[in-house]
């Protein structure tokens, strides 16, 4: 967990009568380390002493605390899909030790095309740019092919592996995109090289829609549609309490969004040299300046 999201959640554990000290006590580590595999920190913090609860702020973490296949129960979130990813067996019944908060972008991505087509109404040839060994991808993929049809659409797959997955290789893929005539572009719900992904939008004058907010309000991208984060410190929080009160994870179900952010970037269109259509814009739950 990052610092700040750390000492959220330690707040709102405080008030249900978990305190630092006390009767609480939390074991954090940095997942970014190069040196050991997300499993093999989590091991170790697990062998030093007895835990009752496990964190997993994010999908390779929750993966981690699912391949260990010990009994400890596992709260996550920030992460999408967890089914696909195999971390629950259903959403309303879990049945294993993980239960927690999904974004459920994934389900996202054909509303996306939607929106895209609404927003370019007259770009006709759209690429889908997803990692092409990724299960969930894959069926995305599948996904808005069978939608693209019925909008009058010529849908292309431009996919790379996860190894190549890297800015020279994308690079690469958005020039050959550009050399067949792609107006636009849609990608799954990814968040790896997003930098990337939107400096090489803006080089080759490729629009699309991000399947995070963020990429628009901090990194400059031209537009999103996503879930609201439902993963508030005070809904883990509660379902920490009910877990070390005797429930179990798999009886918990996971936690998916019900609200919608559509956001634009005004600045970033007219680098593009777009305009939004005015009933687009007046869908829109945020237009930003970035």
């Amino acid at each position: 967990m990052a610092g700040e999201e750390r000492e959220d959640l330690l707040r709102e554990l405080a008030k249900l009568g978990y305190v630092p000290g006390r009767n609480l006590a939390v074991i954090s580590f940095d997942v970014d380390s190069k040196k050991e595999s997300y499993a093999e920190l989590l091991a170790r913090e697990l062998a030093r002493g007895k835990v009752d609860l496990v964190l997993a702020s994010g999908v390779r973490v929750a993966e981690a605390a699912r391949d260990m296949k010990a009994p400890t129960p596992v709260v996550f979130w920030r992460l999408t899909d967890p089914v696909g990813f195999g971390l629950v067996a259903t959403l309303a019944r879990p049945q294993g030790n993980l239960t927690g908060f999904s974004r459920a972008i994934e389900k996202l991505t054909v509303k996306r095309l939607e929106l895209l087509h609404e927003m370019l109404p007259l770009a006709r040839r759209i690429g889908f740019v997803y990692v092409n060994d990724n299960a969930p991808h894959q069926r995305q993929a599948a996904e808005v092919r069978a939608a693209a049809l019925p909008l009058g659409l010529e849908l292309r797959d431009y996919g790379l592996p996860s190894s190549r997955w890297t800015p020279e290789r994308l690079e690469t893929l958005f020039a050959t995109m550009k050399q067949e005539g792609i107006e636009a572009f849609l990608l799954p719900d990814l968040n790896v090289e997003i930098r990337a992904l939107i400096k090489l939008a803006d080089k080759y004058r490729l629009p699309t829609l991000y399947s995070l907010t963020h990429n628009v309000t901090e990194f400059g991208g031209l537009a999103a549609y996503a879930t609201e984060a439902n993963s508030d410190p005070a809904n883990i929080a509660d379902y920490v309490d009910r877990i070390l009160k005797g429930a179990k994870p798999g009886d918990l179900p996971v936690q998916e969004p019900t609200r919608f952010e559509l956001v634009l970037n005004a600045r970033t269109a007219r680098d593009l040299g777009l305009s939004f259509p005015p009933r687009f814009l007046l869908r829109a739950t945020q237009v930003v300046e970035k």
